[in-house]
């Protein structure tokens, strides 16, 4: 086991703002057998080659320690945020919350996110004889946009944390436009982490309800 700790959106109106940032996940599939060990990195068996990545909602039935078995899942969940009308532009940030209902772990069943203010990010990677280092990353357009109008992606960040979690396996940002590198996955290793976003309201973006997708990747070479 390698590991760290105890296992454990935006519509301008005169009466607010409103922030959504759909969350899309690209992934590969395969079978696992049981952890060594419940840890927020895990060390898996070794066996073909397979990868698995899970933000939001996720595709497990049951758990990896319990001998389930992933599969695909097509929500594409919403981070969303109402700004109070007195507040819009103020430079004070606002907590954004999701419509994932996702709180466990699929590990082992583990209560390590709070949703909605947070949303679950985990992936495994299995490189099989051909070997490779896996890298998770997440792809993001330039603006949100509310027909012709538009607001920077970058007002939107990420924190990471998780219940118990003293080390983070992926870094905190804000969203840039474009591809950012969240992290890499050694070979047979699982990561996770809870991620909980914000708006920086520091814009007054014309009236209208703002939209923006991001997509994370988890690609083995």
């Amino acid at each position: 086991m390698s590991g760290s700790g105890a296992r454990r959106t935006v519509c301008r109106t005169f009466r607010g703002l409103w922030a959504v940032l759909a969350v899309v996940t690209t992934c590969g599939y395969g079978f696992l057998a049981a952890p060594q060990a419940h840890a927020y990195v895990i060390t898996i068996s070794s066996g073909s080659r397979a990868i698995y990545l899970q933000v939001g909602a996720g595709g497990y039935s049951g758990t990896y320690s319990g001998g389930g078995t992933p599969g695909n899942n097509t929500t594409i969940n919403q981070v969303t945020v109402q700004v109070p009308a007195a507040d819009i532009g103020s430079g004070t940030a606002q907590a954004m919350t999701s419509n994932s209902s996702v709180a466990q772990s699929p590990i082992d069943g583990f209560t390590f996110c709070n949703p909605p203010a947070q949303v679950y990010i985990g992936a495994w990677s299995r490189p099989g004889p051909r070997g490779g280092v896996a890298t998770l990353t997440v792809t993001s357009p330039t603006s949100l946009t509310s027909g012709s109008d538009t607001l920077p992606f970058s007002q939107i960040s990420w924190t990471m944390s998780g219940n118990g979690d003293t080390t983070l396996q992926f870094p905190a940002g804000t969203f840039s436009g474009g591809a950012q590198t969240l992290g890499s996955l050694p070979a047979n290793t699982w990561k996770e982490q809870c991620m909980t976003f914000a708006y920086a309201n520091t814009v007054v973006p014309a009236a209208g309800t703002y939209a923006g997708r991001a997509t994370y990747t988890l690609s083995l070479p």
